[in-house]
């Protein structure tokens, strides 16, 4: 008889997701997810039993497996926009601008605390980045110019004007003339796609046996919280939870999970 507990195992890995390629089944290249605190497989089972109530107690005496889940979750802390991407069921695109020149904004009845960002509308919402001001005026047909620090205040990275207290643009007008740089970011843009692939976790366990396990055919999709802030006393790592369902594809197993070749 063993007394021992010869197969303790101490799980660490990474997990890779190859995405299908649009309107297929077929895999991208893998993906590393980078670094995840978590990451589980949740295997469930419905059962059909029998019971047999020929005298005394009614007494099980047969059950069935009739079918079968297998589920999961991962959470990663490698905030990267095509993890960002997976937990907005979207896509991440370069959103490029060109040099604009002589752009023109007014802001009505302007109030203490106000903050404009220049450049939204339907076409780009989150507005122009690195702007620089010809003009800050009243916008009246003799315009009074506003100044700088004293009646607005502005972010040329991210084109946002404030309004401080005591500003002369107060329950006024102000026009703002400004260019656009050229530039380019990366934008997560959310969406309601089925993010769909084929997942991989190889492990490098500091104690216990190696193995690697494959999916076929996966599905990601959020699952929880994305923290956007933390208190200062409690602050804690950014993280995106997902989760997991595993769904057959053709032929193949839900899952295989790989030993280590022995010679």
């Amino acid at each position: 008889m063993d007394f021992n507990s010869n197969n303790l195992l101490v799980p660490r890995g990474k997990i890779f997701f190859a995405k299908y390629l649009a309107g297929t089944q077929t895999p991208g290249p893998f993906r590393e997810f980078g670094n995840c605190p978590e990451f589980t497989l949740t295997r469930d089972s419905e059962t059909l039993q029998h019971y047999c109530s020929q005298q005394g107690l009614k007494v099980l005496d047969k059950q069935l497996v009739i079918s079968s889940t297998m589920n999961g979750s991962v959470v990663t802390d490698d905030i990267k926009t095509e993890n960002l991407a997976y937990w907005y069921l979207g896509n991440t695109t370069t959103l490029s601008t060109t040099i604009q020149t002589g752009l023109i904004e007014t802001f009505l009845l302007v109030k203490a605390g106000d903050t404009f960002q220049l450049g939204r509308s339907d076409t780009n919402p989150s507005g122009y980045r690195k702007v620089t001001t010809t003009a800050v005026t009243d916008g009246a047909g003799a315009p009074v110019p506003r100044v700088l620090g004293t009646d607005y205040l502005i972010d040329t990275d991210l084109g946002i004007v404030e309004i401080p207290v005591g500003s002369a643009a107060i329950g006024g007008t102000l026009k703002v003339t400004y260019n656009v740089a050229a530039s380019s970011r990366e934008q997560v843009v959310a969406g309601e796609q089925q993010i769909e692939g084929e997942l991989k976790f190889i492990s490098f366990n500091p104690i216990g046996a190696q193995a690697d396990i494959t999916i076929p055919r996966a599905i990601l999709a959020p699952n929880g919280d994305m923290s956007m802030l933390n208190d200062p006393e409690s602050t804690a790592f950014q993280t995106l939870p997902l989760s997991i369902t595993v769904l057959k594809k053709g032929i193949l197993a839900l899952a295989y999970r790989d030993g280590r070749v022995l010679a």
